[in-house]
């Protein structure tokens, strides 16, 4: 398996230890929990003290502690892209820095494909929409797609940062799946299907949702909202929920398309330790 990682300006992973990484966003150096990070701090004295804290150890259920706020705003860049970086709610500050290999990929797949008509991609799971932008800033047309208003108003912004405002981008509050189900049954089809999917979450009616068993489902309603010429499929995963499946997502994904899948292992990389972070599994079809 591949594995890749970037640089985010504006971005660093210092260290990682004790179910914790130890970041630097824009000057400020910032604590959270990282349920990776099974091994002790590597030197603890010689780290910097945190500025901002996230002191739950899971993603929700805690507060932020900042001796030193973020600035406001707080943007950080990949080449064109620009993204707001703001404390939510939970652990996270709404960006995955580890997806910038995937942009990168999505941008040379998207700029190198030669095509008349514009590329129309879908991303489902969108959240702040990295993967948005980028697909954008190369050419496609992207429909946005996240349950989460908050979420969807957050990429129209990162779309105004990188001048995007005026791509065409469509942006839409569902819940991705019945989305898709309703995408298919329009007859509406895409050459590019970009899905980030949780591993776990529960619908507006309390409904269950384990990726490990909707996967097969959502990647068969993919095959039947790629259009007849389809270029690409990319899906990221959080878990090592493979090993939970009966057929490996490399061959549900070629059964179905042809063409090849490569997996991609993401991870970031401290600074100050050394040491690797995993960040999940991307796995890239192309025709």
């Amino acid at each position: 398996m591949k594995e890749e990682s970037t640089i985010i300006e504006g971005y660093e992973l210092l260290a990682s230890g004790a179910g914790q990484r130890l970041e630097r966003w824009y000057g400020v150096v910032v604590q959270r929990p990282e349920s990776a990070a099974l091994w002790s701090w590597n030197d603890p004295e010689t780290l910097p003290q945190w500025q901002g804290h996230y002191d739950g150890l899971r993603a929700t259920g805690g507060r932020w502690q900042w001796l030193t706020p973020l600035p406001d705003p707080c943007i950080i860049t990949h080449g064109a892209l620009h993204f707001l970086i703001k404390p939510t709610t939970s652990k996270h500050l709404g960006l995955f820095p580890e997806q910038a290999t995937n942009w990168n990929w999505l941008r040379e797949t998207i700029s190198k494909a030669s095509r008349q008509e514009p590329i129309r991609v879908i991303n489902l799971f969108g959240y702040t929409g990295g993967a948005t932008l980028a697909a954008a800033k190369a050419g496609a047309s992207v429909t946005h797609v996240d349950a989460a208003r908050a979420m969807v108003a957050w990429c129209s912004e990162n779309a105004k940062l990188s001048g995007l405002a005026e791509a065409p981008i469509r942006y839409v509050v569902e819940d991705a799946v019945k989305y898709l189900q309703r995408e298919i049954r329009r007859g509406n089809r895409y050459d590019g299907i970009i899905m980030d999917p949780p591993s776990f979450g529960r619908g507006k009616n309390g409904e269950l949702w384990k990726l490990s068993n909707h996967l097969p489902q959502l990647l068969q309603m993919a095959c039947e909202a790629l259009s007849e010429s389809p270029l690409f499929l990319l899906l990221n995963t959080y878990s090592d929920l493979v090993n939970e499946l009966d057929e490996h997502p490399v061959s549900l994904i070629e059964k179905n398309f042809g063409g090849s899948c490569e997996p991609m292992e993401l991870s970031l990389h401290g600074t100050l330790d050394g040491r690797k972070i995993p960040c999940g599994t991307s796995y890239r079809w192309r025709s």
